[in-house]
């Protein structure tokens, strides 16, 4: 099984860095003290000119819902990079009752052509995760985000075990929640599953 190990990261530094050793994929943001929100244009430019591999981030506030006019605002925010080499775009909204936010992700899936699109750890606040997997599927998400619940993914394997067998190549599953160079491959040995998200991976 061939590892895939996404590095997020926020600064041109934190690019080179991950580049140098050897990340597979960067997901690239801004303000991950909250959680993470789209990249501005400058460092969004120096990454596409060192990688093909490079996730943007999609939101602009410390939230997991949105109104129908950010909702559009963001879209643009798509329009604007999708015929770039972006590889893909991260987002994830819900409703307030804990559901995917389904006619918000399909704007976004549609306004992304054929790049990769990715449902954030959003999912993990999710009311039923496998009905979550099943909505994403159906709306044609690429892959989504998650820890396996609260806590951390390192503690979460049983339930990272179960996910992944219930979306059964539906949809890739990437781990994230603390995920470092240290305890991906025992996740991976442990789930099956096959992609690792997070700040300390191909770090140092």
């Amino acid at each position: 099984m061939s590892l895939i190990r996404e590095a997020c990261v926020e600064t041109k530094e934190q690019v080179d860095v991950a580049l140098a050793h050897n990340a597979e994929q960067i997901e690239l943001c801004s303000r991950l003290d909250v959680g993470g929100l789209t990249p501005d244009d400058d460092l969004l430019t120096y990454a596409l000119n060192k990688s093909n591999n490079v996730l943007m981030m999609v939101r602009n506030e410390d939230s997991y819902f949105i109104t129908p006019n950010n909702a559009l605002t963001l879209v643009n925010v798509i329009n604007k990079y999708v015929d770039t080499n972006v590889k893909g775009f991260v987002f994830g909204y819900l409703t307030k009752e804990n559901k995917v936010d389904s006619a918000t992700i399909k704007m976004f899936v549609d306004a992304a052509k054929d790049k990769e699109t990715i449902f954030h750890m959003a999912f993990d606040s999710l009311q039923d995760p496998k009905a979550g997997i099943d909505e994403l599927v159906k709306l044609g998400v690429t892959r989504t985000l998650t820890k396996g619940g609260s806590g951390v993914a390192i503690n979460n394997l049983a339930k990272l075990k179960e996910l992944q067998a219930y979306a059964n190549g539906r949809i890739e599953l990437i781990v994230g929640g603390s995920v470092t160079d240290d305890n991906y491959q025992r996740i991976a040995s442990e789930t099956g599953i096959s992609k690792f998200h997070g700040r300390k991976l191909a770090y140092k």
